[in-house]
């Protein structure tokens, strides 16, 4: 038993986490999916105030840019919670040892990635080459909370929505709605980059299966999309 794996014990034996039941939803719950499918619209195209491809970026679109996602993102928080989707934010919900255990995961499925996108003389991915090319015109600190918040809601819009609100009496069907969903979300244009978002939609939604727990899925996909930034701005 490793370090991550002791502390998460005596973290469980302290605050056990409730078991998860699924909520009563009704069609008019289930529509109001619409209302957070434009907050995360919103969110995204945002980044257009403070985007300029000569590099001269202004102080006061930066600001406006923060306000307008922070807004967004308290009020996707506040849907997920008036229909009782996740739980209230609470550290116990952050397992280390779970987080580090879906990270390598990730982590695993990218190198398999990799390999075959080297075996069949695939670059990168249409997807990727979108996200690089938006973040030559954006700054750093933008270009970063753009990539990493995808994680907050993709994470709300394909796991969270599909097992708890759209599918919750189907979990069956949800399970392979969240999984392609998130990989054809990601524009998969060959075998490549399908089964690199194949994998990795299969990671998460093996997550959520197993957990139930937004809160962990949300910080393997900011992980891993932190790691992909690190990685970009080195290679810059």
């Amino acid at each position: 038993m490793d370090y991550f794996e002791k502390t998460e014990l005596e973290v469980t034996k302290k605050t056990p986490l409730p078991p998860h039941k699924a909520s009563k939803q009704t069609w008019v719950s289930r529509l109001s999916i619409l209302w957070l499918l434009i907050l995360w619209q919103v969110s995204q195209n945002a980044v257009i105030i403070p985007m300029n491809k000569h590099g001269q970026f202004s102080l006061w679109k930066i600001g406006l840019f923060l306000i307008i996602f922070a807004i967004c993102v308290i009020l996707s928080y506040q849907w997920a919670r008036k229909y009782h989707l996740i739980p209230a934010i609470q550290w116990r919900y952050f397992q280390f040892g779970k987080i580090a255990m879906g990270f390598g995961l990730m982590f695993a499925v990218a190198l398999i990635s990799g390999l075959i996108m080297h075996l069949t003389g695939t670059k990168s991915t249409a997807n990727q080459d979108v996200v690089d090319a938006i973040g030559k015109m954006l700054p750093p600190v933008i270009f970063f909370i753009m990539t990493t918040s995808a994680g907050f809601f993709e994470e709300l819009i394909f796991r969270v929505s599909s097992f708890e609100l759209i599918f919750n009496k189907w979990p069956k069907i949800a399970a392979l709605f969240a999984w392609g969903l998130f990989t054809l979300a990601h524009n998969p244009t060959n075998i490549a980059s399908f089964v690199t978002y194949g994998l990795m939609s299969l990671v998460l939604t093996g997550l959520y299966i197993k957990y139930r727990n937004f809160y962990l899925n949300l910080s393997v996909h900011f992980l891993w999309n932190a790691f992909g930034m690190i990685v970009f701005f080195m290679a810059k």
